[in-house]
């Protein structure tokens, strides 16, 4: 067997080497998307969201209240409306995300002590600006709001720290874990990365043997294996794992430095959750293959089980917050269970018993690959388990 084992390994290395599809899956794709992504996302953070101002005051403190807009990192005023602007065409014509519009008496009325309103329009269309618009007014007024409470205050020779006390008396503190600089590449890249990895391992696998009845040498690689469908199995699997890691590897080793993404978390217990990971894409694209002698079916099915896996994993919208229905289908997708663990070692540096509960459910899918695996043996197994030709006599 153990000869046999190496003799299947390197066929399928052979084979997969010189196929222009598991090129294209193994190499061409993935050097292309991941880079691609990484050059997307590169600039980390949104800054500088273009928005517009309306002053209908046009006092001392709506001018105070405009330059502070301007200083803030995360806004840019490019345009500054008068009363004969529309504010829709605005929004289109100037490609604003966001209109401040200060309402008249704004200064009288700060003065008075009266609470005055800076009505803010967002263009929500991308939920991201709406949320960014709103911190950074928030934070702008917040300090417009104290620093003119101070100035109203000071005549009375009050200290000014004490005046901020009684003005802000509870003060926020807060520590960001995981992605402290809110990072848009350290957040969207590895996510879509990795579950790329896995459609890809998917794909090939399930085209691991059905491919070999298309192209008639399964009858080569039975007699390479000497009839044993282990080595025949496991011969191949670990051709798959090869090129699995070199993806996982080009992903951490190189794609991850060009764009500065750090990895918290331990590199052993990454890569035993990336092994699991892998092998049970492999044996379930197996089984698939097994299972399935018509090629197109068993992509088909692969593209059928795989699409959701990014949409249904979590990493956009929390499971527990979806419909019972597509909460239940998150958790028989590998790639949820596969995402929680990585997040808790890529990102929060946690220990390896923290990501055991992943690693037994992994477990679980690949009992069911080796399941299907079985029960394709048995369906096909006409195909699987050649017969001597009787020599004639």
């Amino acid at each position: 067997m153990k000869w046999s084992l190496y003799h299947i390994f390197k066929r399928e290395m052979k084979r997969l080497s010189r196929q222009k599809s598991a090129r294209n899956l193994f190499i061409i794709i993935p050097i292309v998307v991941f880079l691609l992504l990484g050059f997307i996302y590169y600039k980390g953070a949104l800054r500088e969201v273009s928005i517009a101002v309306y002053d209908n005051d046009n006092s001392e403190l709506s001018r105070t209240y405009i330059r502070s807009l301007e200083a803030s990192p995360n806004l840019d005023v490019n345009y500054y409306m008068s009363s004969e602007d529309d504010l829709e065409t605005v929004f289109v014509k100037n490609e604003v995300q966001g209109i401040f519009y200060i309402p008249k008496d704004f200064h009288k009325e700060v003065l008075k002590g009266n609470a005055v309103q800076v009505k803010i329009y967002t263009n929500s269309t991308n939920i991201v600006f709406g949320n960014l618009l709103y911190k950074s007014a928030a934070e702008v007024t917040q300090l417009l709001s104290a620093a003119v409470v101070v100035k109203n205050m000071a005549p009375l020779g009050i200290n000014p720290d004490k005046i901020l006390g009684i003005v802000m008396p509870i003060d926020i503190n807060t520590k960001v874990l995981a992605n402290p600089q809110y990072n848009y590449v350290y957040y969207l890249l590895p996510g879509l990365a990795t579950v790329l990895i896995q459609m890809i391992m998917f794909f090939a696998a399930s085209r691991a043997f059905n491919n070999e009845w298309k192209l008639e040498t399964y009858a080569d690689l039975y007699a390479t294996a000497n009839g044993n469908i282990i080595s025949m199995i496991l011969g191949k699997y670990l051709a798959y794992m090869v090129f699995g890691l070199s993806l996982c590897g080009f992903l951490f080793a190189i794609v991850f430095p060009i764009f500065g993404i750090p990895i918290y978390g331990n590199i052993g217990s990454l890569l035993v959750l990336l092994l699991f990971f892998l092998t049970v894409n492999i044996f379930l694209g197996f089984g698939i293959s097994l299972l399935f002698k018509d090629e197109i079916i068993a992509l088909d099915i692969a593209i059928f089980y795989n699409s959701p896996a990014f949409v249904f994993s979590g990493f956009t919208f929390p499971i527990w917050a979806m419909p019972w229905l597509n909460s239940l289908y998150a958790q028989v997708i590998p790639y949820t269970h596969f995402l929680t663990g990585f997040l808790k070692i890529y990102q929060l540096n946690t220990p390896f018993k923290f990501i055991l509960p992943e690693i037994q459910k992994l477990f679980i899918f690949l009992i069911i690959g080796v399941v299907i695996i079985g029960i394709g043996l048995i369906v096909n197994r006409k195909k699987i388990f050649l017969q001597p030709k009787l020599s004639a006599i």
